[in-house]
């Protein structure tokens, strides 16, 4: 962690702030051409042969903030969905959250509770000093202590390191369908 990075848990006085940030984490890979949704091959022998998905629906960023806004304000109190802010001198620089979800239960995971790590965004001058990976951290530990043992996300290609650095595991069998 930044010596003078403080972290804090979010509240709903937040919501402004982790909704526009999760709109510029997706406007920013858009920007370098990556997808929205993890929907390439992950595993260790993909390459640049390998036939990669694209996503041709057309982006709505107004609204995927807007969605995102009321996502936050209905999840936060409850807390199935928790964030954390990072800051600098009381100004905010980055921040990430966990949404709770009820999956399928697995045999290596027989719990229907999943954490979903999401909305990972830290301003780009304060970027590779530790902040993206404490705030991971804060996220993991919550899902230690709500006895949370399977915890996934969806990674751009730029987030990568830092996820398999963290002991995230990249799966090639994930599939999406819009209907």
């Amino acid at each position: 962690m930044v010596a003078d990075i403080t972290y804090r848990r979010a509240g709903e006085a937040d919501i402004d702030l982790l909704a526009g940030h999760h709109r510029r984490m997706f406007e920013e890979m858009r920007a370098l051409g990556g997808l929205s949704l993890q929907s390439t091959c992950c595993g260790p022998e993909c390459g640049a042969a390998k036939p990669v998905a694209r996503i041709t629906r057309p982006a709505d960023f107004a609204g995927l903030e807007r969605a995102q806004r009321e996502k936050l304000a209905h999840q936060l109190p409850d807390e199935s969905c928790i964030a954390w802010i990072a800051e600098d001198n009381g100004n905010p620089v980055g921040s990430g959250a966990l949404t709770i979800l009820q999956t399928v239960p697995v045999p290596e995971d027989p719990s229907s509770t999943t954490g979903f790590i999401h909305s990972i965004f830290v301003q780009p001058a304060m970027r590779r000093q530790g902040i993206a990976s404490a705030l991971i951290e804060l996220l993991l530990d919550h899902c230690r202590q709500i006895g949370i043992t399977r915890v996934q996300l969806n990674s751009s290609e730029s987030g990568r390191k830092l996820y398999t650095d963290k002991g995230f595991l990249p799966l090639e069998q994930v599939m999406i369908r819009w209907l």
